[in-house]
């Protein structure tokens, strides 16, 4: 029976996911979003599993899909949800999430607590069932909630603004953990496992499960990361690590402590992509990034169909009132949002990146409700000491409330966003687009005329081929003036981020190093974009006192050595890597630039950091002379590795090595890098 079981599930996960493949294939040019027509693709399978078929397979296939209906509703909460929240906090901007987190916090903490309260008096008013003050607040916790399954996944299929997609994310992201603490509190009031629950307990205990939590997060990654740290390209263990670790402190924190699951896997996964993103090693990060991927779209398919059969399993026709209700409930819930958000406005807009009125609709009818909703419903379904009236009141709201968000919502948002101009780039920022539009368009045409005198491809039809690609020839036009000083500065400020993260990849930047040019490159990204001064850096290349003063002294003599040459070795790497950087930047800009004087302004201001790096670079070799050598042979021997390695793989790609000769090679070449790692920190 156990067998059997366990292989309808693997039935019912390999047709989930070719009806999720087929599905997106169809969808591919159309405007409906994909997590909406899987929820309508679940909910119709769990329509037609009531019909009898007589074919061995047909009922195979029928069996598996019902016994996965039937599945506890644990299994969204501790399968699906670790790994989804870890992949949507892994991929956000941690310095705009960071610089957002005010109104984050604002949206996630306090405006939950009032769609919570308000929504309970709503139901106490509207609602017939004479529920208690503790059902009705556990009700409004589980239907105030933004579900991060459900808005994350159609975020990233149709908008293109990282500052929205990362208020929206991560409100979604720390209210389901908001929301969670507060279900669980008002959940002992419904079933009079708590006589009462007091104001200042309730504060108490959402400060513990949140701060233990984060703590859990903090803790694991910090470990996690030494010993990462210790590895070196090694594929395998680090993508496994970050899968198996937020399971790890989601257990930790729901089960052993009881505290908040999400807000210790979000923690985990924003330590792993900002200050820890330079421990894993640079040649693993792309590998890690499209596992993450991989995975996400694999749970967001199989996730969106168990919504969806669920919902049409466990539901049946209510009468016609109920459905009456549900339609007020739905309509109080958006009502409710658009007050809570409007009455935020005068702070949201002050704080953080601030909001404007655009993205304050778009916030308003984006708080889609899904998964973690329904998993919680469920929950009080299964709850023997409830009565079953009221758990299948609950769960029929919150479940017609999951679909007619996901649905109506869902699917209107691409609407929504255009009405609102949001589905294109800002003005200043379009324009800049186009230049760079313009410099492909330039490249193509190169191209285009030494194709035409390829003597292989005389018949080639010109005219049909320009046709089709529509950048040919086309020439720049001005618009209408526009500021783009700002988005000007803040592209060449990302350009020479990403020239970081690329000599990081190539191993010719330390962990180090990279931390701290990246780190100066989000403070100038802070407010205005400011290209020089950087004063972020100066500070880091600071010799500390104590090392100097110690270097002599017995026992932690050696150590204060040490910790001298190891800050020589980051300053007159980040030097170099600044260095390299401004040059890069100072060709760059005036294929970017829109009008002479902002390019003016650029190369006065990139020359300045160019001076800056070559300056600190010069002062190394006249002040450590003794340095000089170790450190430059180190660097060179580092860059011969990785060409060496760059050989290797180029050839093998080409079959004049085979893949396993080359992971012989390649493991020798990684080998010498490990060791001449090791030997640079030792004096």
């Amino acid at each position: 029976m156990h067998m059997q079981m366990t292989l309808q599930l693997l039935v019912f996960f390999v047709v989930a996911i070719i009806l999720g493949i087929v599905l997106r294939r169809l969808l591919k040019n159309t405007a409906i979003p994909y997590s909406v027509a899987l929820l309508v693709l679940g909910m119709l399978i769990g329509s037609v599993l009531d019909y009898e078929v007589d074919t061995p397979f047909l009922h195979e296939l029928k069996s598996s899909f019902e016994l996965a209906s039937q599945l506890d509703a644990n299994l969204i909460m501790f399968i699906f949800l670790p790994a989804l929240v870890f992949e949507s906090a892994f991929s956000l901007e941690v310095h705009l999430f960071k610089r957002m987190f005010s109104q984050i916090a604002l949206l996630a903490i306090p405006g939950m607590v009032l769609c919570t309260v308000i929504t309970a008096l709503l139901s106490l008013s509207v609602l017939p069932w004479h529920w208690s003050v503790g059902t009705a607040l556990m009700f409004g916790a589980i239907v105030s909630a933004t579900d991060p399954v459900a808005v994350v996944s159609l975020l990233k299929e149709m908008c293109s603004r990282a500052r929205l997609q990362t208020l929206i994310e991560g409100e979604s992201l720390l209210n389901d953990g908001t929301a969670i603490v507060l279900f669980t509190l008002f959940m002992g009031l419904a079933t009079q496992a708590q006589a009462e629950l007091s104001f200042t307990h309730v504060v108490g205990e959402f400060t513990r499960v949140v701060s233990i939590g984060v703590l859990i997060g903090a803790v694991v990654a910090a470990i996690s990361l030494m010993f990462i740290g210790s590895l070196f390209n090694d594929s395998l263990i680090e993508i496994a690590l970050t899968l198996v670790l937020p399971y790890l402190v989601f257990y930790l924190s729901e089960h052993v402590f009881h505290a908040s699951g999400v807000v210790s896997v979000v923690t985990l996964a924003l330590i792993y992509a900002g200050p820890g993103r330079t421990r894993f090693s640079p040649e693993v990060m792309e590998h890690l990034r499209h596992f993450w991927h991989t995975l996400s779209y694999l749970f967001n398919t199989l996730i969106f169909i168990l919504v969806g059969l669920v919902i049409s399993t466990r539901l049946g026709l209510e009468d016609l009132a109920n459905w009456q209700y549900l339609a007020v409930i739905f309509a109080g819930i958006l009502v409710i949002r658009t007050m809570v958000i409007v009455g935020f406005m005068p702070i949201l807009a002050r704080i953080g990146i601030g909001l404007t009125k655009e993205k304050s609709i778009v916030l308003i009818w984006g708080g889609l409700r899904g998964a973690v909703s329904l998993a919680l419903a469920l929950i009080v379904a299964t709850n023997e000491s409830l009565d079953i009236q009221l758990r299948d009141q609950v769960l029929f709201l919150t479940a017609g409330i999951v679909v007619l968000t996901i649905v109506v919502n869902g699917s209107s948002m691409r609407f929504v966003m255009a009405k609102l101009g949001l589905d294109k780039l800002p003005k200043a920022k379009q324009k800049t687009f186009a230049k760079v539009q313009h410099k492909i368009s330039d490249e193509m045409v190169k191209v285009r005329e030494s194709l035409k005198q390829d003597e292989h491809l005389k018949a080639v039809n010109w005219l049909a081929v320009d046709r089709n690609i529509v950048t040919v020839a086309m020439p720049y036009e001005e618009e209408e003036s526009i500021d783009t000083q700002v988005e000007y500065q803040r592209k060449l400020l990302e350009s020479e981020r990403q020239f970081y993260w690329n000599q990081f990849a190539k191993g010719l930047l330390s962990q180090d190093a990279t931390h701290i040019l990246i780190g100066a490159i989000e403070k100038a990204l802070d407010g205005t974009p400011q290209i020089w001064p950087r004063p972020s850096i100066a500070k880091h290349w600071q010799i500390p006192k104590w090392a100097n003063q110690c270097a002599n002294m017995p026992l932690i003599g050696s150590y204060a050595r040490a910790a001298s040459y190891k800050q020589h070795v980051i300053t007159f790497e980040s030097a170099r890597g600044l260095f390299e950087a401004s040059a890069y930047i100072l060709e760059l800009a005036p294929s970017l630039s829109l009008e002479a004087e902002q390019l003016e302004t650029a190369l006065e201001q990139m020359t300045l950091v160019n001076q800056f790096a070559d300056n600190t670079l010069n002062d190394f070799r006249k002040g450590s002379p003794h340095l000089v050598e170790r450190v430059e042979s180190y660097l060179a021997l580092r860059i011969l590795l990785n060409t060496e390695r760059k050989k290797i793989q180029e050839l093998t790609h080409e079959g004049i090595i085979s893949e396993v000769d080359a992971e012989k090679l390649i493991e020798e070449v990684e080998l010498k890098m490990h060791e001449s790692k090791k030997q640079s920190r030792l004096i």
